[in-house]
Order: structure tokens, then sequence, then C-alpha cells
């Protein structure tokens, strides 16, 4: 199959997804969650590639297209209102890591791991302790150091069963608002204070000058923050690409100018259908049928791993009385790093979250890693 063959089949799943989400069947869940469902199940059939034989195409959507679509709807940030959500953001982020952390611990301790997974106990704990507080990155270099990827189909298997446990978890936290809405205080004002943060195009159709300023300001600030981005590292200032890009999204957004042009919102729903599309492609449960026994232990595992920090994130955020939007997106950016930050908050309409979501996201990164190395020590091996 093509890279451009896929690429339609995915644009195609985007369109039927949204539209699906306006019909009667369809509101209840959402254009968001139905393109994950819609994705996967074709993947999971064959009509597209999987997690295992991944195309280029599905690389390139998660590393320039999530980015590019984060950096277009920043431009209508206005800094002055992330008052009302970057401490709490902060707060709710760092309950959300120590709910991973004693997750895996108590996973381990319940599911017996260090009989099943032997010397690799302590790696495996790190690597999804590092995974669900800061990104994939952090699960790839836990195992580079343990040179986990030497273990084959335990190696296969924590892979596949972290893909899916994301996609899974998102898709419940898109549905989050809707579940425990009863038990949370109402939090109409400060959902309303988004017209402070950010001017909705909805009702203004931009014109095809807008879109290619767009564009081409978009993309040509992604280049621009990679190329910034390797030109510090070989200095030794190790700085994310996604913060870099945001910080350029920032500067230009103070521009009058740029706060004329029409379509950000637009451009950067349709950019987070894609990535969304991308994240159930990689729900590869061939690949875990294949696996027997060792794959139903780790799902087991990383199951109740990322369930104890739902469990105590939640509550948590019961008891501090935030939104379940500002829940959803602390919790995206444990399990799902900065990027997926982004569907989140457009689903909520809560856009005063993107960017405090995409700090604490970085910061993750930051520090996942580390973490991890010491949940390793904690855990022995």
């Amino acid at each position: 199959m093509t890279q451009l063959s896929i690429l339609a089949v995915l644009l195609a799943s985007v369109a039927l997804a949204h539209w699906l989400g306006t019909t009667r069947v369809g509101r209840p869940l959402g254009g968001a969650i139905l393109v994950i469902l819609l994705v996967a199940t074709l993947a999971n059939f064959g009509v597209i590639p999987t997690a295992s034989d991944a195309p280029p195409l599905y690389g390139q959507l998660l590393s320039v297209g999530a980015p590019v679509s984060i950096f277009l709807l920043l431009l209508n940030v206005r800094l002055g209102a992330l008052r009302h959500a970057g401490l709490p953001m902060i707060g709710l982020f760092l309950l959300g890591s120590i709910g991973t952390m004693l997750g895996v611990y108590t996973a381990g301790i319940l599911t017996d791991s260090e009989q099943w997974l032997g010397q690799w106990n302590g790696p495996v704990a790190g690597m999804f302790s590092a995974t669900y507080i800061g990104g994939g990155a952090n699960f790839n270099a836990l195992a580079l150091h343990f040179d986990f990827f030497s273990t084959g189909n335990l190696f296969v298997a924590a892979t596949v069963a972290d893909h899916i446990f994301t996609v899974v978890w998102i898709t419940l936290l898109l549905a989050l608002p809707r579940l425990v809405q009863r038990w949370l205080p109402d939090r109409s004002g400060q959902a309303a204070s988004d017209q402070d943060v950010c001017e909705d195009d909805a009702e203004s159709k931009p014109s095809l000058f807008d879109l290619a300023t767009l564009l081409a300001l978009a993309f040509g600030a992604h280049a621009i923050s990679v190329v910034v981005a390797v030109w510090l590292a070989a200095y030794g200032v190790a700085i994310p690409t996604i913060l870099i890009l945001t910080t350029l999204a920032l500067i230009l957004a103070q521009i009058p100018a740029i706060h004329r042009l029409k379509g950000t919102n637009m451009l950067g729903m349709y950019g987070a259908y894609l990535f969304l599309g991308v994240l159930g492609a990689y729900c590869e449960l061939s690949a875990l049928a294949e696996l027997g026994g060792m794959a139903l232990k780790i799902l087991l595992f990383v199951g109740l791993a990322v369930s104890i920090h739902g469990a105590i994130l939640i509550s948590g955020g019961l008891w501090m009385r935030q939104s379940p939007a500002a829940i959803a997106v602390a919790s995206t950016a444990n399990i799902g790093g900065s990027t997926v930050v982004l569907p989140m908050v457009q689903t909520f309409k809560r856009m005063d979250l993107l960017l405090p979501g995409i700090l604490v996201g970085s910061l993750g990164n930051a520090i996942g890693t580390y973490l991890g190395f010491f949940m390793v020590r904690l855990v022995g091996g």
C-alpha cells in the first residue's frame, strides 16, 4: 500500500468521523473518539498498516503534523489569561506523575512481576514510569540503557501494550467530562474565560490568503525550531523542539496582523484528527495475540498502572475542585505527552489549557527519564 493511498484512507476517516460526530448516533461519542475507533478498526482488519509495519507517513504526521497544529492554535493565545490554568495544571500534572509511579509499583506487586519478568522487572517498571510521566522518548531512553531491545517478544509486548493503553486511556479521557461532571464543581465561569485566551474564528470564513499564510508560518516555524534545537544541542543546551516552536508561536501571537488571520482553529482541529487517527493505527491487537501468555501479563500490568494513575489523579482533582477538562488534560500530558494535549483541549473547547498542557508535558519529557531510573532502583534491577 503506497503512502498516498494510506493518507487517502486517513483523510477519508477524518471526514467520516467528523460527519458521524454530528449525527444523533455518533454525537454522544464525538468525532475525536470516532476517528480513533474507526482507524483502529481499519488497521486491525488490514486495510492500512499497524504499528509493526508502520510506514514513514505515520512518523511524519506524529513528528511534524501535530507540532504544526499546536503552533496554529497557539497563535490565538492571550498570555494574560493563562494565570487561571497555569498553577492548577502543574499541581494536577505532578499528582498524575506520583499516581503513575504508585500505579507501576502497585501493578508489579499485584501481578507478581518479579516472578515473570525476572531480571527485567526493574527496567520494565522504570520504562513504564518514564513513558507515562514524559513520553515515548523516555521509554526508549531506558530501553536503550538496559538493552531491553534484546528481549525480543517481551519488548514487542511492552511496546504494543504501551500504544494500546495510550489509545484506550485517551479515548476514555475524551469522555471524562460527561462521566464525572455531576461530581465536580460548575466551572462554567472558567470555561467562559476561553474567549480571553483565544479568539474564536468559527464564525469567520478564512480566505485563501489566510490559509496559505498560516500554513507557511506553521511549517516555517517548525523548520526553524528544528534548526535552532540542533544548533543549541551542539553547544550542550538541550531544549525540546516543541518549546522552541511554542515560543515562536507566542511571539507571533502578539502581532495584531496575525490576529486578523482566520482559520487557525479549523486547521488545528484537522491536524488533531489526523494525529488521533495515527494513534488509532498503532493500536495493534494482532501483535498481542501472537505473543500469548506474555502479552496478557504485560497488558494486565500496564492496565493496572494506568488505572491507578487515573484513580489518584481524578480523586485528587475532585478534592482540588478542578474541572474535568483540566484533569483530563493533565492526565493526557502524563500518558500521551505534549502533542496529545492538542485534540483534548480542542474537544473540550478549553483553549486556555493548551499552553499549560504543553508546558507540563515538556516538563514530563525533562523529568520522566530521571524518575524512570529512580523507579528501577526502587523496584530493583
